[in-house]
């Protein structure tokens, strides 16, 4: 209605004195800039990062864009004589998860609440909360450098405060993860993302022992 107002306006505008046209015009553009001031802008997702340039298996395996709780990331599809797997995002889970003959094998990328103001703490007491890590746990969040990335990006693992809790025992046993399945691992990489560009939340990434059938690199944020 107010946009059919400006149309019958700019009509009246043609019939009228050149001064009071100068007036009129005036009034006209303040409308204007008072409307588009207020107009609602239609939110763009960002386009997806270029394809990968590798495969698991390059005769085996496609990739695919997929989206899911607010991430977009390339996982991909492999049909291996082992069987079929492929990253998938799950609602159950509320992650990417890795599937193997359409079962669950574990979590590949899941988001997790954040904040500046709460910090690692914050993220320490979800876990908990989840299930996921035991209050008296000796464990704590550590800067890790895990690849090249923006400034505005930090990498965290969630690791245990004895430096030597996960080296072998005396009979050359390898202990069990002390800080939880989201916690650091002899079995393979896994870690946190932050980046000031989304400070609502810390994306868990697991990598495993072999390069994953997902590019974390590829991990976009759609707002």
């Amino acid at each position: 209605m107010k946009v059919l107002a400006l149309f019958t306006s700019i009509r009246a505008l043609m019939t009228m004195s050149v001064e009071t046209m100068k007036f009129k015009l005036a009034a006209l553009t303040v409308a204007i800039v008072t409307m588009s001031a207020y107009m609602p802008v239609q939110a763009v997702s960002p386009l997806p990062p270029p394809v990968p340039n590798w495969h698991t298996d390059p005769t085996a395996c496609a990739w695919h864009w997929k989206v899911g709780g607010g991430i977009g990331l390339w996982v991909e599809s492999c049909k291996l004589s082992t069987g079929n797997w492929e990253v998938r995002w799950s609602e159950e889970v509320y992650a990417f998860v890795v599937l193997f003959n359409g079962q669950v094998q574990q979590v590949a990328v899941q988001s997790w609440p954040f904040s500046n103001e709460g910090g690692l703490e914050k993220l320490r007491q979800s876990l908990i909360q989840a299930g996921q890590l035991t209050e008296s746990a000796a464990c704590q969040f550590v800067p890790a450098h895990i690849r090249p990335a923006p400034r505005t990006m930090m990498f965290f693992t969630l690791s245990p405060k004895d430096p030597n809790a996960m080296k072998p025992t005396s009979t050359g046993e390898v202990p069990d993860p002390q800080c939880g399945p989201f916690g650091a691992s002899t079995h393979g990489v896994r870690y946190f993302m932050t980046d000031l560009r989304w400070p609502d939340r810390a994306i868990f990434i697991e990598e495993g022992q072999d390069r994953p059938m997902f590019d974390p690199r590829s991990i976009t944020v759609l707002h």
